[in-house]
């Protein structure tokens, strides 16, 4: 199989290794791209010179003892020789996968085979956040340790939300300094079906500038097959634009209340909460009288945490 990746390579982490582990298992011809000199340039990127980054590269394979045939050659734009060579298969990461879709489409456009596009998973740090050079280089991270406090910002003012976070973070990623921060964002008075997660994730994207990582929690109405459930998602953006969701769990909305969420009230408008403590509670501790608002945010914001785990 004829197998082809690209990068700048500036300094090999783990997440290249895993690129390259994947391209020498499936591959029996393997054509690497090393962004050159030019396009480092270009791109307004800082690199080592491409011939000594081309050495690392092939002193990496020799120490892995890969031994099957394999080219290395400089890339002077995004697409090296994708468009004109063929290729069974590309090695991409999730955030370069955009990319490989777009050679593919361009490909189509030009009468070409497909190149069947193979996502090798990020390589996660210790902080949930992947692996990447200008990490390394910033000093935040040493091999997939977080050596700098992480900064987190929660995309709300609500009490609530930011206690539930706190919690959930410091026992997710114990040993590892955390300053948190929160921002107030305006979102949609009374969401609804996807308006719940779309306004979770730009509550978290918007939180997230100038931080490692933006919390975005966001409530709504979902309608399905007739039913309508009280819902609420997590949306946790990081530093690199990794984005993952978690979902609380949800039950439904009393049928006296649709109505009136149509109409566009809010669903805390329509609760007679007898004080402020018993609202901080939100409707399901109302209805239950058991289960607490903060809890159910736990569970949202762990899910979400979930496909960071380093494994």
């Amino acid at each position: 199989m004829k197998v082809c990746l690209g990068g700048t390579f500036d300094i090999i982490h783990e997440g290249h290794a895993s690129l390259f582990s994947k391209a020498f298992e499936i591959g029996s011809e393997i054509y690497i791209g090393i962004s050159s000199d030019k396009f480092v340039k270009e791109m307004g990127k800082e690199a080592r010179k491409y011939e000594e980054r081309k050495r690392e590269i092939e002193k990496f394979i020799k120490e892995n003892k890969w031994k099957k045939k394999f080219k290395i050659m400089p890339l002077e734009n995004i697409y090296g020789i994708t468009l004109e060579e063929n290729f069974d298969a590309i090695i991409v990461s999730p955030e370069t996968e955009k990319r490989a879709k777009e050679i593919n489409e361009i490909r189509k456009r030009k009468g070409m085979n497909e190149i069947r596009i193979i996502v090798v998973p990020y390589v996660i740090a210790d902080d949930g956040i992947p692996v990447t050079t200008s990490r390394i280089k910033a000093g935040e991270i040493k091999c997939k340790k977080r050596i700098k406090p992480l900064k987190v910002c929660i995309g709300s003012k609500n009490e609530v939300k930011i206690e539930a976070v706190k919690e959930v973070f410091n026992e997710f990623f114990k040993g590892i300094k955390i300053i948190y921060d929160f921002i107030s964002i305006n979102t949609k008075k009374q969401p609804w079906n996807e308006e719940i997660i779309e306004g979770a994730i730009d509550r978290a994207k918007k939180a997230c500038i100038e931080n490692d990582y933006g919390i975005g929690i966001e409530s709504g109405i979902k309608e399905e097959e007739g039913f309508y459930f009280i819902e609420q998602y997590v949306a946790i953006v990081d530093k690199t634009g990794y984005t993952t969701i978690g979902k609380s769990p949800s039950f439904e909305c009393p049928l006296q209340l649709i109505e009136n969420l149509k109409e566009g009230k809010e669903l805390k408008e329509l609760i007679p909460f007898k004080n402020r403590e018993d609202e901080k509670k939100g409707v399901i501790w109302y209805l239950s009288k058991n289960i607490d608002r903060k809890e159910i945010t736990k569970i949202g914001i762990e899910m979400a945490l979930l496909p960071r785990k380093s494994l």
